[in-house]
């Protein structure tokens, strides 16, 4: 079976993700200049075609931004290595190095019951969408990127 080699993401398509992975990151899509810096930085950090599994899950979440959260969790235990882990840690370091959204990645102080109550839920929701997410996850990949 013949398939296409997987080409690099565009600047469209680049400028999409930075809109889902801000929207997931911190719930707001970010200001152009972020989107911009974004993309900058994919195109110096991510020159290689990436393998074909990597292009259909990013393909999948330009397709349908609710699976970024899914399919973030099930890469963490799958594939921790991978582009959508990465295209996410850079998006994420932008944001917490702009001024607008360094707080929502600063921590918090919570009494005792508040942080135990944070931790159970937040572990709980991990499971979930980890859970949730490996079976997007045997979805996407089998996609068409």
């Amino acid at each position: 079976m013949f398939t296409s080699p997987p080409v690099t993401a565009s600047p469209t398509d680049l400028a999409e993700e930075a809109r889902i992975f801000g929207r997931y990151l911190v719930g707001v899509t970010p200001p152009p200049e972020l989107i911009d810096r974004y993309r900058d930085a994919s195109t110096v950090l991510f020159t290689a075609p990436p393998p074909p599994a990597d292009a259909a899950l990013l393909a999948f979440v330009r397709r349908r931004p609710w699976s970024v959260g899914l399919l973030d969790g099930a890469c963490a235990l799958l594939r921790p290595g991978g582009l959508l882990r990465s295209k996410l840690l850079v998006m994420s370091a932008i944001l917490e190095t702009s001024p607008a959204f360094a707080d929502e990645f600063l921590p918090r102080s919570l009494p005792f019951l508040g942080l135990a109550t944070r931790l159970a839920v937040s572990g709980t929701a991990a499971v979930l969408r980890a859970t949730l997410g490996a079976v997007v996850y045997a979805v996407a990949v089998r996609s068409r990127a």
